[in-house]
């Protein structure tokens, strides 16, 4: 069994999955558009929205859209956690999410991991950005 996770965006997923392609050093798929599908009507201003698109990395695969107009996005519920194994790279990771975006929690030193933070990106995402627990002697 595979588990994809598929994000929806409130109009700007083209931007978001931009950004997510420069910092996990991963490549855009495939990119279809609602205008593109002839199937159903579309209003103009929704014809360059992303109907799917799909970003793959060395380590995961990431999907997303574009919600429909007149629907609401609402974000914050769930979270997506990153996990490495070296903290030079989870602070470029956090810094670069929290950009523009809400810190929920700083990036520190728990009882169970040498770094965890928690933002919210400028696009909705809620992330947990932290190094791996394995092996942590505290």
């Amino acid at each position: 069994m595979d588990l994809k996770v598929h994000l929806v965006f409130n109009g700007n997923c083209e931007e978001a999955f931009s950004v997510y392609k420069e910092l996990f050093n991963g490549e855009i798929v495939f990119i279809f558009r609602k205008g593109e599908d002839k199937t159903v009507q579309i209003c103009e201003e929704e014809k360059d929205k992303v109907s799917h698109i799909v970003l793959n990395t060395e380590r995961f695969s990431l999907q997303g859209e574009d919600a429909d107009k007149d629907i609401p996005v609402t974000t914050g519920t769930n979270k997506l956690v990153l996990v490495f194994e070296d903290l030079p790279k989870v602070k470029h990771v956090y810094d670069v999410l929290s950009k523009d975006g809400t810190i929920v929690s700083p990036l520190e030193k728990t009882f169970f991991t040498e770094a965890m933070g928690e933002v919210i990106d400028k696009f909705g995402t809620r992330w947990i950005i932290m190094v791996t627990d394995k092996d942590y002697m505290g």
